[in-house]
């Protein structure tokens, strides 16, 4: 299965809940349609395989602080860099998600070139988007519970780690440039709630889709992998800046594994 970073958690949020406004858009644009036809779900699983928090190796070097993202201004792309559906993405966001991304390369000493960030961070930006409007198709969603207790299990990682392991000061440096002070107010506050909703949602609708992956089949391993090229390829959404963002997924896969 794919490692998920620890820098997961920013970009999720940021991802689902940065909103921006309309503007004229003068580059030439990218348009898929959509043509999915997703397997149905009669009982959802209640196990979450698709968990917010990945519990990170920790290292022995300090991690490169992050940047004051509510700071972060966007000098490069039009207020408006796609379309999902009639959810706008903006080019804060994926300025944003280009700095998180950034800061976890350069963290993992595996630093890249501006082509790479735009490349990946879009197509993230893209994916989340894509994969909430099928969630919303399917009906699927978290319960309260579910909430509470992966919040819960959440907060009491970070509690156990002693301040100066670089994950915590990682975390802490995160949510702090987002203007929390506390682990606990992070957690509790209304756009992380609304983010594990949406992280715990995915992860069931992940699960659908590796069971009707046929028993005996070696597909399983990267069904989810193969069902996320499938939204890029056919789903319903249009770039309005020149990044192609399909391969995304198997870029950032090399570059994690040091190829």
């Amino acid at each position: 299965m794919k490692r998920i970073m620890l820098f997961c958690i920013p970009v999720i949020i940021f991802s689902f809940l940065v909103s921006g406004c309309n503007q004229k858009v003068e580059h030439q644009v990218q348009t898929n349609t959509p043509q999915l036809k997703l397997p149905t779900q009669t009982s959802l699983p209640q196990n979450n395989s698709n968990h917010i928090i990945v519990k990170p190796t920790v290292k022995s070097t300090t991690p490169e602080p992050i940047p004051e993202l509510n700071n972060i201004k966007n000098t490069m792309y039009p207020d408006v860099v796609a379309e999902v559906g009639d959810t706008k993405i903006t080019g804060l966001q994926l300025t944003m998600e280009e700095a998180i991304k950034r800061n976890n390369n350069v963290y993992m000493k595996k630093p890249q070139n501006q082509s790479f960030y735009e490349k990946v961070a879009l197509g993230q930006l893209i994916t989340n988007d894509l994969i909430d409007t099928e969630i919303k198709k399917q009906g699927i969603t978290a319960t309260d519970d579910e909430i509470k207790s992966s919040i819960e299990q959440d907060e009491k990682f970070y509690d156990s780690l002693p301040d100066n392991a670089p994950a915590k000061i990682t975390f802490m440096q995160t949510i702090k440039a987002d203007g929390f002070n506390s682990i606990t107010d992070y957690m509790n506050s209304p756009k992380t709630i609304n983010a594990v909703k949406k992280t715990l949602a995915t992860g069931k609708l992940r699960n659908i889709i590796l069971q009707s992956v046929p028993k005996g089949q070696n597909g399983p391993a990267k069904a989810w992998d193969d069902y996320i090229d499938k939204l890029i390829n056919e789903g319903n959404y249009k770039i309005f800046i020149p990044v192609d963002i399909k391969g995304y997924q198997q870029i950032e896969q090399q570059v994690d594994l040091g190829n």
